[in-house]
């Protein structure tokens, strides 16, 4: 778990190969058990744009304390179409305050914090998402455990942010830079969700 976290922060530091091999491995013996292990190094590959400091306290979370995260992208109205997602943060004082939900959340139901994607600029298409670290607190509300088909020992939710507070420093590079920051990390993740299913296909019927 974690295996892309740099080593000055606590992690192996593995480069991507080594992480695919790992998934590849994991999705032969439990698909589901390799999604929620897998997911948890999703929410902070973007955080490479914290400051040092910030970058220390959530990669910690991750592993000393070995608690999990969750990455926010997708709701229920704006899947592919993520410039259609309708959860907004608004700019007060040196504060975020964000609203709205998000769907498939893996891990979502037991995270710590969360990678979310948000409008800072509702008439902006793509170009007025932002990214933001955001800490599990009782603003957050977990409103639907997911029944599936399968995968069943991986967890997937839908969360809802209501007026919950975000320190400015938590904001994940520029303002409205956050499409481009999501789709870099899907670019890097989505090697690791084919590595899995090759893992799937070797595995005994």
């Amino acid at each position: 778990m974690n295996t892309h976290v740099p080593e000055e922060y606590g992690g192996p530091g593995l480069d991507y190969l080594s992480g695919v091999i790992i998934e590849e491995e994991i999705g032969w013996g439990c698909s589901g058990i390799g999604t929620s292990l897998m997911a948890n190094g999703l929410a902070p590959l973007p955080s490479h744009r914290l400051l040092r400091g910030t970058k220390k306290k959530y990669f910690g979370m991750l592993t000393e304390s070995l608690k999990l995260a969750s990455f926010c992208l997708t709701e229920p109205d704006a899947g592919s179409d993520v410039s259609g997602m309708k959860t907004t943060a608004t700019k007060k004082g040196d504060k975020y305050v964000l609203n709205g939900s998000k769907c498939l959340i893996t891990n979502g139901g037991y995270a710590d914090w969360f990678t979310v994607y948000a409008k800072t600029d509702k008439d902006a298409g793509h170009r007025g998402i932002s990214a933001f670290i955001v800490d599990k607190d009782d603003t957050i509300t977990v409103d639907k455990k997911e029944d599936k088909m399968g995968q069943r020992a991986s967890n997937t939710a839908t969360i809802t942010f209501n007026e919950t507070e975000v320190p400015a420093e938590n904001l994940l590079g520029e303002e409205n830079a956050g499409f481009k920051l999501a789709m870099m990390t899907l670019d890097r993740t989505r090697p690791g969700v084919a590595a899995m299913a090759v893992g799937i296909a070797r595995a005994p019927s």
